[in-house]
């Protein structure tokens, strides 16, 4: 996983074009939410994936990179399917900027680890919408 970091962060602004591109496939109600110029929020994709890339090398600051996303996603009440299919965006996008440099290997690993991710926002975001007793 770590050996593709180099070139993700080389190439992070087209990640960030091919995530949003697979994203609005598989959701194309979610495209309205962004208006006609979304530059900025490709920009904070790439930051915030730059942000856990980082994460993962030094298990620190994965914790605040989860609260920033839980915190900005909340409000849009995304269930397991959306997570799901974020996920799906986000892997698709890797292969298409990986290519064949991802290995059937890494391919399982990113699957994991975005995977695990998505499950960890979906649970808090689950938390932060529950009736508090």
């Amino acid at each position: 996983m770590r050996s593709s970091f180099p070139t993700i962060f080389a190439r992070k602004a087209e990640l960030a074009d091919r995530f949003y591109s697979h994203l609005f496939v598989h959701l194309p109600e979610v495209e309205s939410l962004f208006g006609d110029d979304f530059s900025k929020q490709k920009e904070m994709f790439a930051a915030m994936l730059t942000y856990c890339l980082k994460g993962v090398a030094n298990s620190q600051s994965l914790p605040q990179a989860r609260a920033g996303l839980v915190k900005v996603h909340a409000r849009f009440n995304l269930g397991p399917r959306e997570m799901e299919l974020a996920g799906k965006a986000v892997m698709a996008a890797l292969e298409d900027v990986l290519g064949n440099d991802l290995s059937t290997k890494q391919r399982e690993i990113w699957e994991q680890a975005i995977s695990g991710v998505m499950q960890l926002l979906l649970a808090e975001t689950d938390t932060k919408l529950a009736p508090q007793c």
